[in-house]
């Protein structure tokens, strides 16, 4: 496997909606629950900025994983501050995709001149508060069972770094 970092093009919508939607429905590693249709998914890539873009890691034309800088918030004096978001394709986890994503989207925020970035994740998802960890993050803050999932109540962990 020889994964090429690059930035999301409109044809990897499918395959990005695709890793998305298996973990939106089928896992705990993210609060969201409802899958990307393909017009959602294709609404969601146009919107995407150079202050908040989408890199995928892909063998060929097949993506392997995805990652995007998103905004923390709306209000202005977040500006400075993006949340990133990190998905693995299933059968490929554990192969340091991840690692690479998430060192990419550093170096974009740094590039963009944003300050902070920010994580949540479930507690339940211990692959990715490792990860962030190795690459700088530190916990800022948990949220006790703020969400209701797959008929359990999650946690969700606060992890932030500097840029």
């Amino acid at each position: 496997m020889t994964a090429v970092l690059r930035p999301a093009r409109p044809r990897d919508n499918a395959q990005i909606a695709a890793i998305w939607n298996h973990e939106a429905l089928a896992t705990a590693a993210t609060t969201e629950t409802e899958p990307r249709t393909p017009a959602a998914q294709r609404a969601w890539l146009a919107r995407r900025t150079a202050d908040h873009p989408v890199v995928v890691a892909a063998d060929d034309d097949e993506v392997l994983a995805f990652g995007a800088l998103s905004p923390y918030r709306l209000k202005p004096a977040y500006r400075w501050t993006v949340e990133d978001s990190v998905y693995v394709k299933a059968g490929y986890r554990g192969k340091g995709l991840g690692g690479l994503i998430l060192e990419r989207l550093v170096a974009l925020a740094a590039e963009r001149g944003h300050h902070s970035i920010v994580a949540r994740i479930t507690s339940a998802n211990t692959p990715s508060l490792h990860l962030h960890e190795r690459h700088g993050f530190a916990r800022a803050g948990l949220e006790h069972e703020i969400a209701h999932k797959l008929g359990a109540w999650l946690d969700v962990v606060t992890m932030q770094r500097a840029v």
